[in-house]
């Protein structure tokens, strides 16, 4: 029985353990400085939409989603955050009813989404995430994923870990590029070397 091509071109275990390793700290590394950046923002300012029509608060949310939706594919567990929370925050929709583009940052009301359980949402993705990574063999980096999912750019098992790897890399230049809080600071690019929960700890005490 012939051996599919994919399995046939994997590189060696070695090497997909390294990726394994490359991708834990890329995502651990983005979400310490994630977290880091938005420590001295008020409640106000982390629910204010930037240029872009983003705020940090939506942004938190798409990026737990998110960690939480491509984890769930390579799992087949599913996703586990609230269905609510994908509507709201994983969101394709640039216009309303009426034909208006709609704001990613006027999807997310603060009587609802408070800055703890965004924030406390988005540390829970990762914390899966990071279990799911773990258990993953390295082996299956370039298997197909198990169902069709729909996006093209997403080929195989690793090509969901190596976007999880740089997502909130993304997400972080648009924060910076567009929250004015940000602007002549270092605050998106400066290092944080351990798995940073000041912040969560801080609106969880308050």
């Amino acid at each position: 029985m012939s051996q599919p091509k994919e399995t046939l071109n994997a590189p060696p275990l070695q090497e997909l353990t390294l990726c394994k390793d490359i991708v834990r700290r890329q995502m651990n590394r983005s979400g310490n400085l994630l977290l880091g950046a938005l420590e001295p923002l008020s409640d106000t300012d982390f629910f204010a939409p930037g240029a872009s029509g983003v705020s940090p608060a939506w942004t938190v949310g798409h990026l737990a989603c998110v960690t939480d939706l491509f984890s769930g594919w390579i799992s087949e567990s599913g996703c586990r955050l609230p269905g609510e929370a994908h509507k709201i925050f994983n969101s394709t929709d640039i216009v309303g009813m009426d034909g208006n583009p709609v704001p990613k940052a006027d999807l997310v009301d603060p009587k609802v989404w408070s800055a703890r359980s965004i924030l406390l949402m988005f540390r829970q993705a990762q914390v899966r995430a990071f279990a799911d990574l773990e258990s993953f063999d390295a082996q299956r980096w370039q298997e197909r994923p198990p169902r069709k999912i729909p996006d093209d750019s997403l080929p195989n098992l690793g090509a969901i870990w190596e976007n999880l790897a740089v997502h909130t890399y993304w997400h972080m230049g648009e924060l910076a590029g567009s929250v004015s809080r940000y602007r002549g600071t270092t605050s998106m690019n400066t290092l944080l070397h351990y798995f940073y929960d000041g912040v969560l700890q801080e609106r969880i005490q308050g």
